[in-house]
């Protein structure tokens, strides 16, 4: 699918709730839409690649005219094999993407009027696979590093890397610890070569991590930060990460789901100022279709703390 394409259904996507319930008032509306985004006109065949087909279950499915291999609307996608309209889906990504701290599982059980605490709990991870998106623009110009510890007390403590442009975008993920290699793996998928790096006097913050990038450490006492804090756009990052897991999620999460709760705060924190807040879900629109599908098993069994570090080994 063409990026063109997609911000063009983007720009033209409901940015309130009342232009959201107008513009998809039933499932064959909701249904046109993921089409659209999805292929973009004709419905493509999962096997052959052939474009001609028929529907077939009202939508649900389309039967190929050269190989009869039968298509479902939501193969390939975080939506494959569900058995819930595509209405729901769409009212509960409304939900969970449009308020500014997120809302817990128990809440979306609650808004949703599911009959388990298990199936919000899954919907909302399938959704936060949706919040890192494949094509990301490496962050640029200065670039703010920092560490910071989340989660229990003392030795449970999960460590996180953060990085954030000066004025603009943040990046996080779940760290096995602060060595040379750890921030380079870190650094080289997620900052320019050539953007300037900001760090504190961490000694594994040198040349054999960040490369042939600038880099201007600043180490402060307690004092100088008060006076004039020299990191103080990833000290705020930090302070706002912990305050949301704490008061949205009440800091119940497990270490192995940890980074999915952070691309979730990162893809929030990254659209603070779009203009309308529905233009926040197209966007986890986009990332249902393009990303592949996972199943309640491999979210509970096959998840594993840093993966950061195991897809990008």
């Amino acid at each position: 699918m063409c990026e063109a394409h997609h911000d063009e259904l983007w720009l033209a996507f409901p940015k309130t709730i009342i232009e959201f319930e107008e513009r998809f008032p039933d499932e064959a509306a909701c249904r046109e839409y993921w089409m659209k985004l999805r292929w973009n006109g004709p419905v493509v065949c999962d096997s052959c690649g052939h474009d001609r087909t028929w529907a077939l279950k009202g939508g649900k499915l389309f039967e190929c005219a050269r190989c009869h291999y039968k298509t479902s609307l939501t193969s390939g996608t975080l939506l494959a094999r569900t058995r819930k309209p595509l209405r729901l889906w769409f009212r509960a990504m409304w939900e969970i993407c449009v308020h500014q701290n997120g809302i817990s599982a128990k809440d979306l059980q609650r808004i949703m009027g599911f009959g388990s605490y298990k199936t919000a709990w899954s919907w909302l991870h399938k959704l936060r696979r949706a919040c890192r998106g494949e094509k990301r623009a490496m962050l640029a110009t200065i670039v703010e590093l920092d560490e910071a510890f989340v989660g229990g007390k003392g030795s449970e403590k999960s460590m996180v890397f953060v990085a954030i442009e000066v004025g603009g975008r943040v990046r996080m993920v779940h760290a096995p610890n602060n060595t040379e290699a750890s921030i380079k793996a870190f650094a080289d998928k997620e900052i320019e070569p050539d953007a300037h790096t900001k760090t504190d006097g961490l000694a594994s913050y040198n040349e054999r991590s960040l490369s042939e990038r600038p880099h201007e450490v600043s180490v402060q006492t307690k004092a100088e930060k008060r006076t004039g804090d020299a990191l103080q756009n990833i000290h705020w990052a930090i302070s706002y990460l912990k305050r949301w897991l704490l008061g949205t999620h009440h800091g119940a999460i497990a270490p192995k789901h940890l980074q999915s709760y952070l691309d979730e705060f990162c893809f929030r924190r990254n659209r603070r100022k779009t203009k309308g807040v529905g233009r926040i879900v197209a966007r986890c629109m986009e990332n249902l279709v393009s990303q592949p599908p996972i199943t309640m098993r491999q979210i509970i069994n096959d998840t594993e703390k840093c993966r950061f570090f195991q897809i990008t080994a």
